[in-house]
């Protein structure tokens, strides 16, 4: 499947909860690094946000305490499985995949239906 033409069918909603998930999984760890900056700058690229709200974001995750924790949820199993490869990008771009990380992407695949074996495959490819 093509991913641009799968990121360009997003509602709205969901671009926002795709590009909030990426902050959520970035700043999970505690840390904010340049991989994880410019793999979420890439991945949501297609959604034409400015410039300047992306950056803010990225940079206030860690202190803003409005974002919502609550795992993003798609309105199809295509685009979980998007969403998901991008987050395991971006909590393995430090080398490191953190217990808290985990599990907030085994609650994002719970969320969206995803068999828990499938997250497994992923992130056994990435370690």
């Amino acid at each position: 499947m093509d991913q641009q033409a799968t990121l360009e069918g997003l509602s709205l909603r969901e671009r926002s909860e795709f590009f909030r998930g990426l902050l959520l999984v970035m700043a999970a760890d505690g840390e904010l690094h340049d991989a994880e900056r410019e793999l979420i700058k890439h991945a949501i690229s297609p959604f034409d946000f400015s410039a300047e709200f992306v950056d803010e974001s990225i940079e206030s995750i860690l202190k803003n305490k409005h974002v919502s924790q609550v795992p993003p949820h798609f309105e199809s199993q295509a685009n979980s499985h998007l969403f998901l490869r991008a987050a395991l990008d971006i909590a393995f771009a430090d080398g490191v995949l953190d217990e808290t990380e985990e599990k907030w992407l085994r609650a994002t695949a719970d969320i969206n239906g995803i068999a828990a074996e499938w997250l497994e495959e992923q992130i056994a490819e990435r370690e």
